[in-house]
């Protein structure tokens, strides 16, 4: 079980994020919601919390979700291509705007 996601963030850059079986069971005891409801409940804010926890558990972003890690984005799309970044963890390289 995996989505790719397109995230585009405010500075112009953008990045591939594969969200995988473990931020999909985050995300059902995080929001008490289960996933096989995205066919017909998707939200914005799904997909956005999706990208921030693929990104949080591979040690990408420190941010907080809300307001820190999702004021540095400018949009957030479903992507054909599930290939992610999957480089070692590199707090460096981290987007911190």
């Amino acid at each position: 079980m995996k989505i790719g996601l397109e995230v585009s963030f405010n500075d112009g850059t953008s990045k591939k994020v594969e969200s995988v079986f473990a931020d999909f069971v985050a995300f059902e005891r995080t929001w008490n919601r289960s996933v096989t409801q995205f066919e017909t409940q998707l939200r914005l804010t799904d997909l956005a919390w999706l990208a921030w926890h693929s990104e949080k558990r591979r040690l990408q972003t420190a941010m907080p979700f809300d307001p820190e890690w999702i004021g540095t984005i400018d949009n957030i799309a479903p992507s054909d291509e599930a290939e992610a970044n999957t480089d070692s963890p590199n707090l460096s390289d981290q987007h911190t705007d």
